[in-house]
């Protein structure tokens, strides 16, 4: 949500006419101008499959409302699949993307977090209070030393102590702080990190007690996923897990119809989303299906005005969602095979359109595509998945999969050690030992 480029960034930093400028994958060069300037750093970790990442680049860091803080700071851009970024991603983890930090470079400590999608608004007042954080170091408040303490945390990947310190800043946030409601998102992220049920519903708890608490912009709409998310992995017949899913549902039909909602056309895309799966949940499929054809109308009349093919890619991964729930695979395979050939050097169009082969079965055609985005990736965590699809597609061929699977493992044990997840690494463990013993069954014949 809570997610090509590359033809238009220059090799050492990439300007927006009126916007940010940004110097991309120097960490090291980031910190000694910053350094040398006494300002903080304001990274964008981001990855090309992210929708979310792409829609803040190209329509939020233009945008002219972003001028008074162009020259406050040293802006990052991280490229998560750039082996080069490994060390920073090793220092500064992410769990979602794209994931915004405010570092000091003196001494590489968070000043500051924000996740997911922001309006101009948003993102400049995020990159104001880094910079009053800054200069005020000395002279923190309880609230954002207990931030600082939540931010620590969740980079060591310690969810609980993270949720511990969000909480307690939470505490000592008034109600009507402008920092209270990103401050929401982040407790409640850190509680689904937990992972079990206690925290889950701590998570819902908090949905209940603050659902209409987050103001209107995308801020609010992925507060409601998140604690969504949570109430759906408590126990099947939940009484306050169905509230909460009832309440999630009603915040964003509410923030959708506000014409005053400052939501750019990925964050409505991602609202209707989550209404479409609220909608089946409570088995509305008609209201289901009628908001997945409003979405797809959005996201194709965002696409007909952008100015060029690299712009309108921006909402290809939720055209093909949209489609393929509507049944309607045939407009995904057009839409990705013209995008394939505007965008030739970008692995995405021919990732998605292996997707929506498999779906369709024609597995040989599934193959090829996939074969051909693999050929255009680095090594790193998304060609892991990419690998998963192909040995997906491998097995409803019959053809084996073990080298595949080990390659996943290979890609995997490369990544920084943040991004191990041990839950992976089992999982991919076991499909090896299935692949390998399914070989050997074959081979016995």
């Amino acid at each position: 949500m809570l997610h090509l480029l590359a033809s238009v960034v220059l090799a050492t930093a990439a300007a927006h006419s009126e916007g940010l400028r940004f110097l991309e994958d120097d960490y090291a060069g980031a910190v000694a101008r910053a350094k040398n300037e006494h300002k903080p750093i304001v990274s964008d970790t981001w990855a090309t499959w992210c929708h979310t990442c792409l829609s803040m680049k190209r329509y939020v860091f233009p945008d002219p409302g972003l001028r008074p803080v162009r020259d406050a700071a040293v802006y990052l851009s991280v490229d998560s699949e750039n082996p080069k970024n490994k060390d920073f991603l090793d220092k500064f983890p992410l769990d979602a993307w794209p994931t915004f930090l405010v570092i000091d470079p003196e001494d590489g400590s968070v000043l500051g977090r924000w996740v997911g999608s922001a309006t101009p608004n948003e993102f400049r007042s995020f990159v104001q209070q880094g910079v009053d954080a800054m200069r005020g170091k000395d002279k923190t408040s309880p609230a954002e030393a207990e931030m600082r303490k939540g931010y620590e945390a969740r980079s060591r990947r310690d969810f609980t102590a993270a949720a511990a310190a969000y909480g307690k800043a939470l505490e000592l946030t008034a109600a009507g702080d402008p920092a209270r409601p990103e401050r929401l998102v982040l407790l409640a992220s850190a509680l689904q990190h937990e992972k079990n049920e206690e925290a889950n519903r701590k998570c819902v708890a908090l949905g209940l007690a603050e659902m209409n608490a987050t103001g209107i912009s995308a801020v609010a709409t992925d507060f409601a996923a998140v604690v969504s998310s949570c109430a759906e992995a408590l126990p099947k017949g939940d009484a306050q897990a169905a509230q909460l899913k009832r309440e999630g549902q009603r915040r964003i039909e509410t923030l959708l119809r506000d014409p005053s909602a400052p939501l750019s056309v990925d964050d409505r895309s991602d609202a209707m989303a989550s209404l479409v799966e609220l909608y089946d949940d409570a088995s509305r499929h008609d209201e289901a299906l009628a908001m997945a054809r409003k979405r797809v109308a959005l996201l194709e009349g965002a696409a007909k005005k952008a100015p060029d093919h690299t712009m309108a890619s921006t909402f290809d991964a939720h055209r093909v969602d949209a489609y393929l729930y509507l049944g309607e695979p045939k407009k995904a395979e057009t839409l990705l095979s013209a995008r394939e050939k505007e965008m030739s050097s970008d692995y995405n169009p021919p990732a998605r359109l292996a997707r929506v082969y498999f779906e369709e079965k024609k597995l040989a055609e599934a193959e090829k595509a996939v074969d051909r985005a693999l050929a255009k990736m680095t090594r790193g965590q998304r060609q892991i998945s990419i690998l998963g699809l192909k040995a997906k597609i491998l097995a409803a061929e019959g053809k084996p999969t073990g080298d595949v699977v080990q390659e996943q493992l290979s890609i995997f044990r490369e990544l920084p050690k943040t991004q191990q997840n041990p839950d992976t690494e089992r999982s991919l463990k076991k499909a090896l030992a299935e692949a390998e013993k399914q070989a050997g069954k074959t081979a016995a014949r």
